[in-house]
């Protein structure tokens, strides 16, 4: 499989994309007032406990406090039990998640300041999440801080490389922390291996030392930039070409690549036709439907995404594929062709969290393993953790997808202020509907009345020879002026220019 990186800058936002065989397949996007937070290091102050669910706020200087919960804790915070629960640690990854529980209210007091490394961006209206369990990453390594041991990646299930790793690691580590080889980082020389190290010890230091000056809530550590960060998490051999339009971005990749692998810098192109990067290789166009609710597919099927407050529904149709042979046949082309584009989809769009997809019932058992089959090989394929179900019996697969930062439709858009996200407005006949109920609730009745109403709510009271116009001034012994006011929401309209009735108020919950 062919791969290209591309980074676009400009001075409102920076981009970087990855196509897979010419074709997009991951986004990101950074600008000046939005940085990440994923991979920070900060000195914070823990502000409240929840014993309840085994939680903490800690103020890191952010608007919102973030929240730590007890999984996330490092047992050796509680110093009087240091000793024994770092002599439980072992090889293993994981071995600080595998030592003894202990409450969270017994490990931190309110007042206590606590290094803490933003693991979740904020999310809607929830705050960050951070964890004590700090690491930073390389593209080779994972330094671990505090716990003395080595471990490799389970990509690699070869026990004599393990072994060599381990021991190349062993030979150029400090005591008291510990490293983790990276999938990437399997082929590597020890060259590359011992620079990487380096630098990420130096990170190490630097960040201790700046949390050791002053109090008080404090960025001690800066992940890396989108430019740098993207070369670290995405760039492997089997990138063939990174191109990039600005020079400033060229500069800082080659210098991030001249200290770790050299040889790769030969890749890294520097782009100056007139056409805009992104034209040049025809994802501009692909993108601007990346917040499109259906997405056609090739065969003239299409699939529906769905956000609700739990999940994401993504329903699967034939729309307008006939097929040429049989019904089953033509559905399970439709699915197979529909599954690869969700998985593109869910990598492109970053969805997280719980996914169900609703493919076309299929009747044929094979039929249902083969589709099975190509999902699980297509989510293997995500470097973002997944999981997956198989088929259920009414055609419903369930995904995991680890989510670390919104989507990136919470990131290009703000909630509808007309219909406050639902996606739907009330009808002009349901305005009317209300107004009518309205009238019936007012204490105080005068013979002239103006009304204040969208420009399609207008239409309708007028249609036919204003009979609805007529209807309500019948009805409520009044005359009704109406004003046409392209200001308001087609759900909104104004009695006398004080009193503004939109569906967001009360009385218009009440009516629904």
């Amino acid at each position: 499989m062919e791969k290209k990186i591309l980074f676009n800058g400009t001075p409102t936002e920076k981009r970087a994309a990855l196509l897979e065989n010419d074709k997009v397949v991951e986004l990101v996007v950074e600008r000046p007032d939005h940085f990440r937070l994923v991979g920070n290091i900060y000195r914070g102050r823990v502000m409240s406990i929840l014993p309840g669910i085994q939680s903490a706020f800690i103020d890191i200087g952010l608007e919102k406090c973030t929240f730590l919960h007890a999984t996330d804790v490092d047992p050796s915070l509680l110093l009087e039990e240091s000793d024994k629960l770092m002599d439980r640690f072992t090889g293993d990854k994981n071995a600080r998640k595998q030592v003894v529980k202990i409450p969270i209210e017994k490990i931190l007091n309110v007042g206590d300041q606590i290094l803490v490394q933003v693991a979740k961006e904020p999310i809607s209206t929830k705050g960050a999440k951070v964890t004590t369990q700090i690491s930073l990453a390389g593209r080779f390594l994972v330094l671990v801080p505090d716990a003395d041991f080595i471990g490799v990646s389970k990509q690699n299930t070869d026990a004599k490389k393990r072994a060599r790793l381990k021991s190349i690691i062993a030979a150029i580590k400090p005591p008291g922390i510990g490293f983790i080889v990276r999938t990437i980082g399997l082929q590597v020389s020890e060259a590359e291996f011992i620079n990487e190290a380096h630098m990420l010890i130096d990170s190490w230091k630097k960040a201790q030392d700046e949390a050791l000056e002053g109090t008080g809530p404090k960025l001690v550590y800066r992940e890396l930039g989108i430019t740098t960060r993207v070369m670290r998490d995405i760039f492997s051999d089997d990138v063939t070409e990174v191109y990039v339009d600005q020079d400033d971005d060229r500069q800082e990749i080659l210098s991030y690549l001249r200290a770790l692998s050299p040889d790769l810098c030969k890749k890294v192109i520097l782009y100056k036709d007139k056409i805009p990067l992104f034209d040049k290789f025809n994802i501009e166009k692909d993108l601007e439907r990346l917040l499109k609710r259906k997405v056609w597919l090739r065969s003239g099927g299409y699939i529906l995404i769905d956000r609700t407050e739990a999940l994401v529904a993504i329903d699967v149709n034939t729309g307008r594929n006939v097929g040429k042979t049989s019904l089953e046949e033509t559905i399970f082309k439709t699915n197979l062709e529909a599954a690869a584009e969700i998985c593109r989809q869910l990598r492109l769009r970053d969805i997280g969290g719980l996914i169900v997809i609703d493919f076309i019932d299929m009747r044929i058992p094979e039929n249902r393993k083969k589709l099975e089959h190509f999902m699980r090989q297509s989510l293997d394929a995500d470097p973002t953790v997944t999981s997956g179900t198989g088929l259920s019996k009414f055609g419903l697969m369930e995904i995991t997808r680890k989510r670390v930062r919104p989507e990136l439709q919470e990131f290009f858009t703000n909630v509808c202020p007309a219909c406050g996200g639902l996606g739907w407005v009330f009808s002009p006949e349901t305005v009317t509907a209300r107004i009518d109920r309205d009238l019936r609730r007012s204490q105080e009745q005068k013979k002239e009345m103006p009304l204040s109403v969208h420009p399609a709510v207008y239409a309708y009271l007028l249609k036919d020879d204003a009979v609805m116009k007529r209807m309500l001034e019948r009805e409520h012994k009044c005359t009704l002026t109406l004003i046409e006011d392209a200001g308001l929401d087609q759900d909104e309209y104004l009695f006398e220019d004080s009193r503004l009735i939109t569906e967001k108020s009360d009385d218009s919950l009440a009516d629904r």
